[in-house]
């Protein structure tokens, strides 16, 4: 529950939070990475894991392997990347009828609101248009990509140290007021390590639910 929670920052995931992944797999960007590479004939580039991929070479993130390989076929990571979200069957993803959007709004009255991705601006205006009919530059609140979390050149997590305080900076706040909301625990657990707030998104605790609670 989250009734007693007086955040000045709340942070909403995409994948798995906004929609539920019985509509699309968490993992799709994943798959449809691979599946650029056997368009291109990369077999030896698919992906396995970042530990696996990263082996050997000055990569730290998906999204810096994402860069290694187009490198590879002269693409840019931005050209690799919309050839993925192609890929992408989002015809499942269901328009919302529980109000999530306008619940949010109505929250943006109150709270700073950021949803925040691992994913590429292109691949979260597709999930927002198929569930909410907008895209992230009509939201009257923040949407910050995996651009945003560019460290020195590398593609860190939303849950790393840099990012964190960049978000801090951005919105001038302490990661202790922070409310995040996603459905990883191994995130939230990072999250809860900066002092900050946390609510799981599960099959029987959607969104909506959380929202109604604050």
């Amino acid at each position: 529950m989250c009734r007693n929670i007086k955040p000045k920052l709340i942070i909403i995931d995409c994948d798995g939070v906004l929609y539920n992944p019985t509509e699309l797999d968490v993992n799709a960007m994943v798959y449809a990475f691979n599946d650029v590479c056997d368009d291109f004939g990369l077999q030896d580039e698919k992906f396995t894991s970042v530990e696996d991929c990263t082996r050997d070479k000055p990569i730290k993130s998906f999204c810096n392997y994402i860069e290694f390989v187009a490198e590879k076929i002269s693409l840019t990571t931005d050209e690799f990347i919309l050839k993925m979200v192609e890929h992408v069957d989002y015809s499942h993803l269901k328009s919302d009828e529980s109000g999530i959007l306008a619940k949010l709004k109505e929250l943006n009255q109150k709270y700073n609101i950021c949803i925040c991705s691992n994913n590429h601006r292109a691949h979260l205006n597709k999930v927002l248009k198929a569930k909410f009919d907008v895209v992230s530059s009509q939201l009257p609140f923040e949407v910050f990509d995996i651009y945003d979390t560019l460290d020195d050149g590398v593609y860190c997590s939303k849950q790393s140290p840099s990012f964190i305080a960049k978000l801090e900076k951005y919105f001038g706040v302490k990661s202790s007021d922070f409310l995040w909301i996603d459905d990883s625990s191994k995130i939230l657990d990072k999250i809860k390590d900066f002092g900050g707030e946390a609510v799981l998104i599960t099959k029987d605790k959607l969104l909506i639910d959380v929202l109604q609670e604050l």
